[in-house]
């Protein structure tokens, strides 16, 4: 078996289609469909089925599943080996765009200043998809909403967000919850927080952006829960009102993951010491 094959595979399963695989893999559809055909003539079994418009691993697919991991996870540690021995190496670091903006660039200048060696990539998320990115080896490290719990993950707390209540400065807005997509942490803070004042009933609007919620709210169009930092010099600053939050609600960890047999660990731990109170 290839491990393009695998790859390919694997990448189905985790991106739930033929699509999603394509998008990740950076290929066309066609490509992903004949590996796929090619990686069942070989071993001669149906790997996926199709049940309505969705493809779903057959019997032998499971079983195949946890081995393609396996393969190509020590298929990374050898490169990460390899890479370490030769003194030089990426890091791919995972974090959603707030948290790149706000808390990463002085710890990135401070790796590139102190550990010349390691060469810092950036993948952008939200925290829910960067979980996964961590579990399925498409970065080594990610900055994620929450202390994680978890035997696969090494989990270091980095930042400790102060949460607040954001309205329009004149206080009139209506009774929207504005939030950003499935898998923020600040959305699912902001759900909690809706649930226990008992506003479960408000209209949710999602947006894409933190500049886009904040300037809705800024409009008087809604309100929103978020980390006190996105205000903070933002344009829309001025035009706003920020009520922090109470009890368990008020801070929100921000977090760095990666895997507990990562052999990155010591340039991972030399980005989390940037963190370090």
């Amino acid at each position: 078996m290839e491990l393009i094959s695998l790859k390919t595979f694997k990448a189905v399963v985790d991106e739930a289609g033929i699509k999603g695989a394509s998008d990740k893999l950076n290929t066309v559809q066609s490509n992903i469909s004949s590996r796929i055909q090619r990686l069942e003539q070989e071993l001669g079994v149906r790997l996926f089925q199709l049940k309505g418009r969705k493809l779903e691993l057959t019997a032998n697919g499971k079983l195949l599943y946890p081995y393609a991991c396996q393969i190509l996870q020590l298929e990374k540690q050898a490169k990460d080996a390899i890479r370490i021995h030769e003194g030089q190496y990426e890091l791919v670091i995972g974090t959603p765009e707030t948290f790149a903006a706000i808390h990463l660039p002085r710890a990135l200048k401070g790796l590139r200043r102190e550990h010349s060696h390691i060469q810092p990539r950036i993948y952008t998320a939200t925290s829910g998809q960067l979980i996964s990115a961590v579990k399925n080896n498409t970065v080594d490290c990610a900055f994620v909403g929450g202390h994680i719990i978890n035997d696969d993950f090494v989990s270091i707390p980095a930042v400790v967000e102060k949460m607040v209540k954001i309205t329009a400065s004149d206080g009139h807005y209506d009774p929207v919850l504005f939030v950003r997509g499935e898998g923020c942490g600040y959305r699912q803070a902001a759900l909690a927080w809706q649930r226990e004042m008992g506003n479960t009933e408000q209209q949710l609007m999602e947006m894409s952006s933190v500049d886009g919620v904040l300037g809705c709210v800024a409009a008087g169009l809604g309100y929103t829960i978020m980390g006190w930092d996105m205000v903070r010099n933002n344009r829309y600053e001025d035009s706003l009102a920020v009520e922090a939050l109470t009890d368990h609600h008020a801070n929100l960890q921000i977090s760095l993951i990666y895997k507990n047999d990562c052999l990155l660990e010591t340039g991972i731990q030399a980005l989390a010491s940037f963190f370090a109170p």
